[in-house]
């Protein structure tokens, strides 16, 4: 079984990213061409909002739809029911408003759902999600296509979750720390338990691979409400910092690139710095090279500092 081959939570947050996106695709009986887009933007006083944009191919849609369906012990009659007169809100398929609504209690304290809007194109079905947040400290976030399937939390119930930290500075600015999910400390002795793959195996795991992670691309986005002053990710554009984004259609058409990746990832058994090392320069991913990502920016609107 793939859930015995791999040990998702043993860990690191990269490595067990690609896995778990893997079993994820896997559990949704889907075969790639799955976006998942989070945009966080940030005020000074630390308010703000979340939009989460997460799309499928209309067959693909369709067919969560009707496994959804098949959960739920749906007849046939109901199906051609529902095919003659279709739902136009997002109460369709797998992005329920009421299940989105439901998230924000997971996201965090102070967090609400704003609105849901239907994306309904020749090539992509979906959603665009928007919550509201009263303070980023309380904001918790799991960036995975997972989440967005409703398979895993989509915050502080998640062992992948991103936290956040905002401080004031003297001179007005303000500094905020995006901190990335950690392996756990038995995660060395789990990693060394882990059976070995056999010869023979990474060419049929590639393989399955290529099918299912076809089309996915997740990204992550943090966008100031000012100027960034400073920051230690490389990816800036204006005020907008790319925290994550991982394209898997150009990593996965270099086949022999991939293959090193892989090698270089099963080196690394673990270690975060050697992961983060072997990721670098990969064409298709921008993933951080630390735990934390730090941007200190000075806000378009001053905030009182507190008394």
């Amino acid at each position: 079984m793939l859930k015995e081959k791999v040990s998702v939570r043993c860990l690191p947050f990269v490595k067990r990213m690609f896995l778990s996106l893997l079993l994820a695709a896997a559990a949704a009986l889907l075969t790639g061409c799955i976006t998942f887009l989070t945009e966080i933007n940030v005020k000074g006083d630390g308010s703000g909002t979340m939009v989460q944009t997460i799309t499928l191919n209309p067959e693909q849609m369709k067919e969560a739809m009707e496994g959804i369906a098949r959960q739920m012990g749906a007849t046939t009659e109901a199906k051609k029911d529902s095919e003659k007169s279709p739902s136009k809100t997002p109460e369709e398929g797998p992005f329920r408003e009421s299940d989105l609504k439901g998230k924000a209690e997971d996201l965090g304290p102070g967090v609400t759902f704003v609105s849901a809007e239907k994306i309904d194109t020749k090539t992509a079905a979906g959603v665009r999600v928007t919550y509201a947040f009263k303070d980023i400290n309380q904001l918790s976030v799991n960036p995975k296509p997972a989440a967005a399937m409703g398979t895993a939390g989509a915050g502080a119930s998640s062992e992948d979750a991103l936290k956040f930290r905002l401080k004031r500075k003297p001179d007005g600015n303000a500094v905020l720390t995006i901190i990335f999910a950690g392996s756990k400390p038995e995660a060395a002795k789990e990693q060394t338990a882990t059976p070995q793959p056999s010869p023979g195996e990474p060419d049929e795991q590639i393989a399955m691979m290529k099918q299912i992670f076809k089309g996915l691309h997740m990204g992550l986005t943090v966008d100031v409400d000012g100027k960034v002053v400073r920051t230690n990710s490389p990816y800036v554009e204006g005020s907008k910092v790319t925290l994550l984004d991982i394209d898997f259609d150009p990593l996965l058409s270099d086949e022999k690139g991939f293959k090193a990746l892989s090698a270089k990832l099963e080196k690394a058994k673990g270690d975060d710095i050697k992961t983060m090392e072997a990721l670098k320069g990969i064409k298709g991913l921008k993933v951080p090279t630390g735990p934390e990502v730090s941007i200190e920016f000075s806000p378009e609107k001053q905030v009182p500092q507190p008394k």
